[in-house]
Order: structure tokens, then C-alpha cells, then sequence
């Protein structure tokens, strides 16, 4: 099987007009297809949804024709069909010129970034000349009012066929002006159909938006999360081994119901693609129909082919005027695949009226959102370079990378990569860190130890765990490592085994606790072998539990006494002595049994057996079956 469309470039060209100015009509006339499948659309003589169709418009080019719906009713029909298109043929009939769904779909077509159209001016077999002369200049206004000026008015006639080859040289000129979509991308791919074929299984279709998928790749449909294997690829009808970004396709899938993956799924192929429910965007509200958009105003989304219903949380809880800009989250009622860049339109919740369009600047934004609208700014109309430091400053500690940097950038990872290497971040691991935020955590690094040391003042140092888990929080663990180690490389901070600390610091005693220490140490100097234990001392010296645990804690540190066990600390000298008293007794070879130490020692049973086993754990004996031995023997 050959992949004819992979040297050519495609095209997506969609229609859009008023009901009944012959859309579907002009397409036949174009393409040779009958793009209205259901008879209920063929009796009716009305598109209800959308059909498709291939157009040989140029050799280079592999176009296909998205026809949509023109009534009002089926709208939500024509922006699933919208998606993806990167020549709009605006159809208006001759005999009526401009009418509101031809406005709206405009509106619609602008809004989502569409910067390439042509105007067909149908139906001219049925009027006068003067009448044609009318409608052009009706639309050549309209097409001012939206920014369109220099799109051709070809006039045609889909019944005698005039006009048609004009139109075809039109869209060709419009098709060869677009920029490519990236082919060498993240593989994306929203559904607008899913259906079952005998024989074949769950098929669905849809625009491919980015990259490009091959017969035997395996993808997730999100937001469910379910997973297939692609059998089979075609184009308008012809197999493929792969097909890239800019053309219709048609995947079989095997796997999954037809259920599983209708419109408004995405069919994805990279682990970095996730649903959310929150969005931070830019909202353009269009200046008619002159509906402004409210704080908590509930509206209807649409991105790619979802619709979701959604909150809108705007800046500063103001409003957002007919014919401006403003920034807001949007909080959805069910989860989106988008990336950073997308175009997504905003329609009336009642009366269902297109209001504004935007584009996602933030896939889950926080809670605390109205700093990061500048950086908003950046991600969405500064360089490649303006953007990606954007991105690495919005990433803040968790730093800025991994399988969702194309993604969240809203470029292909291989520009990703070659933005970070000529950046000013600095890499850690798989991700990039803005250095004010690797200047703020060594800072935090510091702080932070000397506020644990603060709180435990009696301690030569902190855990550094502690330390790393007090930094953790809104920290990637390897910027934590990395700011951790480069202090202990400058000596702003020393190690002394787990513990750190700041150069120069140590215990810090009040001239009570030093008293107490003092005590405490003639004490289990006194006694010997056999001191009192924990609970004892604590009651003798009248000191509390956990101060002594700390004054006992500093004399192990120091050498002056070893714990034996957690209730029995014993003076350092005291063991050694008894250390060199057993290694005597056992010089001849032969075992003992611990009566003989207790003979030899003097201690009681309470005290005998827990020093016999810190000597064998300390490999001075070792306990065979007749009693102990000496530990090397």
C-alpha cells in the first residue's frame, strides 16, 4: 500500500453561509460529490450535518471539502465541521446577498483564526446582472466589517456551471497562500464522526491538526482514556500507509465501540496529551450582536469538535465589553483536549448567539491567576523565544518540561528543545528552570535550615530529608537536589553525616541546659556500668523528656556515652573498660557463658544482657551455642 497524499501538502477548504444560498450545491458542482448523506437532507433539499468531499485543485495539493450546515438549528454542526480549516469559501446566494448566518459564520470563521477565503456568488443564473452587481458590493462591505477585504467575489452559478473554473483558480491561489500545518508535531486528530462498519469495526473521521499517524499506531481517545490499535487509514476513499496534519481522513480502529470515540473526542498518539477541566484565555467578544461577557456568566465552548458547557471566571471579576479583549478562566462542566495557541468559540448560554472567540493561554491554571496574565500575553503573541521564557517562568519550581512541553508551549517538542538550548534557563533533568526561581530556592535552601536548626537549637544539625521535604512543596525534587548540592559544593552549608547545617553553627545551649548537660554526664560517669536509665534520670534531674532525649542525643554526638539501648546510655569510657575486660577473659578461646561476666562485672541481669549485645553488634564477641567468643574468632 502506497502513501500517494505524503509528497503533497493538504488542504482543508469549508464552506459556510445562509441555509439555502447552495452550499452543498456549489460543492457537487466542484467536487462531483453528493455531500448530504442522509436522505432526510436529500428530500429536505437541507444540509443538517456535515459531509465532505475530495477537490483536485492542484498538483501540490491535496485538498478536501468540508460542507456544513447552514440553518441556524444545526450551528453547534458547523463548528464541529469548522474545525480544521484553512480556506473558508463563504457562499452567499445572489438573489438575497448577506444574510445573519452568513454574519455568524464570518464571525466564526475569523474567530478561529481563519485568515484565508473566498467569496462564491451563487445562484447568479437567476438574476439580473444589476442584482449581482448589488449582492458584490453587499459583501464586499461585509467583508470589510471583519477584516476581509482582499478576498476574491467570484460570481457562479452551480446549475449552468459559470464561474466554476474562476472558483477553482480562486481557492487555488487562497490554498497555495496558507502556511503548512505541521506535519513533524504531536499527532492530534479531533473526531467529528464515529460509526461501525461490518467487517471493518469502529471507524471514525476527522480534520488530522497536527503530525501524522501510521496503520499500526497505537492511540488514546480522550478525555475517556480508552486506547487502539489503527487498522487501516484512508483518504477520501483511498488507503494509505500514513497520513499527515492538513488532511481528512477516515481511521479504523480496533479495539473500541463506536461509543467510545464520537464527536468531540481527540484521538491522540503522545502520553503528554491529558483532558482539563480549567482553562486560562484570552476572550475576544465580538462588537454585534453587542453582548458583553459577565463574571460567573455561564456559557457554551466549543474547541475542535467539543461542546462544553462553562463559568467564566473573569479578570478582576469585571465584565468584558462588546469589540474588546479580556483575560479569564474558564471553569468547564466536562473536560477538553486543547493545547496553548488553540482558537475556541464562546456561544450564548439562552438564546444559543455566537459572542466571542479566544485562545487557550493556560491548560489548569491556579486558583490565584491574575499575575500570569502578562506572561498570558507572551505565550500567545511574543516570538518563539518570548513565549518558551514565559513558559518556564509560569512553571515556576516544578520547572518547565517532560512529555507535555509541546503542549503547554503550543510548538512541536523539537523547537522546544532547540528554545531551551539557546535560552537562559538552566537545565535540570528533562526540565527547565528561569534562574531567579533556582536564586529564590537556594535562598529557601538556607532559610529553611535555619529555621529548622532554630527549632531544634539543642541539635548539631538538621536532617537533610527534612530539609529536602520543607522544600519540596511547588519544587521539582531535582531543582531541590540541584540547589542543595551546589550549596554544599560553596560550603554555604555542611554536611556532618545525615545532618546539615549552616557554616559555624552547632548546639546551642541555654546556661540552664549546659547545667543540666553537665549533670547529666557526672551522672552516667557515677554510674559505671549500670547508670540509671531514661525514665530515671529524667526524674532525678528533673528534666524533661524531651530536652533530656536532646542532652543525651549531644553526648553520643560528642563520644562521652553510647546508647545501649533507648532506655540505657552508658559513659564511653566505662564500655570501653568493660570492652577490654571481656576481650581478656575470652583471650584462651573459650566460650563463656554470661554467668562469667556477670562474675567478672559484677552487673545485674537488667544491665548484663543488653551490654552483651551491643558488644556483639559491635563485633568485640560473638554468641555461639556454649556462650560468647571473641568477635574476630
Amino acid at each position: 500500500m502506497t502513501d500517494p497524499g505524503d509528497s503533497r501538502r493538504g488542504l482543508v477548504v469549508g464552506t459556510a453561509g445562509h441555509v439555502d444560498h447552495g452550499k452543498t450545491s456549489l460543492v457537487r458542482a466542484l467536487t462531483g460529490v453528493e455531500t448530504d448523506r442522509w436522505r432526510e437532507e436529500r428530500e429536505r433539499g437541507l444540509t443538517i450535518d456535515i459531509g465532505f468531499a475530495p477537490l483536485d485543485l492542484a498538483p501540490e495539493l491535496e485538498t478536501g471539502v468540508v460542507d456544513v450546515p447552514g440553518h441556524e438549528d444545526f450551528l453547534k454542526n458547523m463548528l464541529a465541521g469548522a474545525t480544521g480549516i484553512d480556506v473558508v469559501l463563504l457562499v452567499v446566494a445572489a438573489d438575497e446577498g448577506p444574510m445573519p448566518q452568513t454574519r455568524e459564520h464570518l464571525a466564526i470563521a475569523r474567530l478561529l483564526g481563519i485568515e484565508r477565503g473566498v467569496v462564491a456568488l451563487t445562484k447568479i443564473d437567476r438574476v439580473e446582472s444589476d442584482w449581482v452587481e448589488l449582492a458584490t458590493d453587499a459583501v464586499m462591505e461585509l467583508l470589510e466589517e471583519h477584516g476581509c477585504a482582499g478576498w476574491p467575489i467570484v460570481p457562479v452559478s452551480s446549475t449552468t456551471g459559470e464561474g466554476v473554473e474562476d472558483l477553482e483558480r480562486s481557492l487555488r491561489a487562497a490554498g497555495a497562500g496558507t502556511s503548512p500545518r505541521r506535519t513533524r508535531d504531536l499527532f492530534r486528530l479531533p473526531v467529528d464522526r464515529a460509526f461501525s462498519i461490518h467487517g471493518t469495526g469502529t471507524v471514525v473521521t476527522g480534520t488530522v491538526w497536527s503530525g501524522r499517524i501510521r496503520t499500526g499506531d497505537t492511540v488514546r481517545l480522550l478525555p475517556g482514556g480508552a486506547t487502539a490499535r489503527v487498522r487501516g487509514l484512508e483518504v477520501h476513499g483511498s488507503p494509505r500507509d500514513g497520513v499527515a496534519a492538513g488532511r481528512r481522513c477516515a481511521l479504523a480502529l480496533v479495539g473500541v465501540d463506536p461509543g467510545d470515540a464520537g464527536r468531540g473526542t481527540v484521538l491522540v498518539a503522545d502520553e503528554g496529551w491529558t483532558a482539563v477541566s480549567r482553562l486560562g484565555v484570552r476572550i475576544d467578544v465580538l462588537a454585534a450582536p453587542g453582548r458583553p461577557i459577565e463574571h460567573s456568566q455561564r456559557v457554551r465552548l466549543y474547541v475542535g469538535t467539543s461542546e462544553v458547557m462553562a463559568r467564566v471566571v473573569a479578570h478582576g471579576g469585571g465584565t468584558i465589553v462588546p469589540g474588546t479583549s479580556g483575560w479569564a478562566v474558564l471553569v468547564l462542566e466536562s473536560p477538553v483536549v486543547t493545547r496553548c495557541g488553540d482558537r475556541g468559540i464562546v456561544r450564548f448560554y439562552s438564546p444559543v448567539t455566537t459572542i466571542a472567540g479566544l485562545r487557550v493561554a493556560e491548560l489548569d491554571p491556579p486558583r490565584v491567576w491574575t499575575s500570569r496574565t502578562g506572561r498570558w500575553e507572551r505565550l500567545l503573541d511574543g516570538s518563539d523565544e518570548e513565549a518558551f521564557a514565559a513558559a518556564v517562568e509560569l512553571a515556576g519550581g516544578s520547572g518547565f518540561g517532560g512529555p507535555r512541553e509541546g503542549i503547554v508551549l503550543g510548538r512541536p517538542p523539537e523547537i522546544v528543545e532547540a528554545l531551551g538550548a539557546s535560552s537562559a534557563a538552566v537545565r535540570l533533568g528533562d526540565r527547565w528552570f528561569d534562574p531567579d526561581v533556582l536564586d529564590a530556592t537556594m535562598s529557601a535552601a538556607r532559610d529553611t535550615v535555619e529555621r529548622l536548626h532554630e527549632a531544634d537549637r539543642r541539635a548539631p544539625g538538621v536532617s537533610l530529608e527534612a530539609v529536602r521535604s520543607a522544600l519540596a512543596r511547588g519544587r521539582a525534587p531535582e531543582l531541590v537536589k540541584a540547589c542543595l548540592d551546589r550549596h554544599l559544593e560553596e560550603g554555604t552549608l555542611v554536611a556532618t553525616g545525615p545532618l546539615v547545617s549552616l557554616p559555624g553553627s552547632g548546639v546551642v545551649l541555654t546556661p540552664e541546659e549546659q547545667e543540666q548537660l553537665n549533670r547529666l554526664e557526672s551522672v552516667l560517669v557515677s554510674g559505671g556500668l549500670q547508670p540509671p536509665t531514661v525514665n530515671d534520670l529524667g526524674a532525678a534531674l528533673r528534666v524533661q523528656r524531651d530536652v533530656l532525649a536532646d542532652l543525651l542525643r549531644l553526648l553520643v554526638d560528642r563520644g562521652a556515652a553510647v546508647a545501649v539501648t533507648p532506655e540505657i546510655y552508658v559513659d564511653t569510657a566505662a564500655l570501653d573498660e568493660m570492652a577490654g575486660g571481656v576481650r581478656e577473659l575470652l583471650a584462651d578461646g573459650q566460650p563463656r557463658p554470661p554467668t562469667a561476666f556477670k562474675e567478672r562485672f559484677g552487673l545485674s541481669r537488667k544491665y548484663l544482657i543488653p551490654l552483651l549485645e551491643h558488644l556483639d553488634r559491635a563485633s568485640v564477641t560473638r554468641r555461639v551455642a556454649e556462650g560468647r567468643i571473641l568477635g574476630g574468632a
